[in-house]
């Protein structure tokens, strides 16, 4: 499922919930416990801001897909 940024919306990423929102540009992931991940454009893994700690799950390693606003994870 792919959503597309408009205000503030949600996406499930490896199972949890988050918050998408704009910060100045950048695309953010935001946890119910506030941390967030700056998710850039393309195909990555999301890092902590401003910490720059990956985005995991259960010390595997998450990707996202961001292209054009629209977030999906990306399953191996």
């Amino acid at each position: 499922m792919s959503t597309q940024i408009q205000e503030t919306q949600t996406v499930t990423i490896a199972g949890a919930t988050y918050t998408v929102e704009n910060w100045s540009g950048m695309t953010m992931l935001i946890s119910k416990k506030g941390t967030a991940y700056n998710c850039e454009e393309g195909i990555g893994q999301p890092h902590s801001f401003p910490g720059g700690t990956p985005l995991r799950k259960q010390g595997n390693r998450v990707l996202v897909m961001n292209v054009g606003g629209f977030i999906e994870e990306v399953k191996k």
